[in-house]
């Protein structure tokens, strides 16, 4: 199955490792951390108002995306 995660990208689900609030992940010190850790890049679909990150693994490369929609939204679409 694919989710939509903003502007014109969708991901396929099972290459989604996890979903996480942007606002928390700066609160706990571990969004840089979590940033440098990627193997390949970071894509930033927000449109300036970031508000989770997305990160996904495919053909064993970590890819982070950088959405303007809320984490729970995302996982709602998956679930649904």
């Amino acid at each position: 199955m694919y989710v939509h995660i903003g502007k014109d990208y969708i991901l396929n689900n099972n290459d989604i490792i996890g979903i996480f609030d942007i606002a928390t992940l700066k609160k706990a010190n571990s969004y840089d951390y979590i940033l440098q850790s990627l193997t390949e890049k970071v894509t930033d679909i927000s449109g300036g108002k970031p508000k989770s990150l997305i990160l996904t693994n495919k053909n064993n490369k970590n890819i982070g995306y950088i959405s303007n929609i809320l984490s729970s939204t995302i996982g709602n679409r998956i679930n649904n």
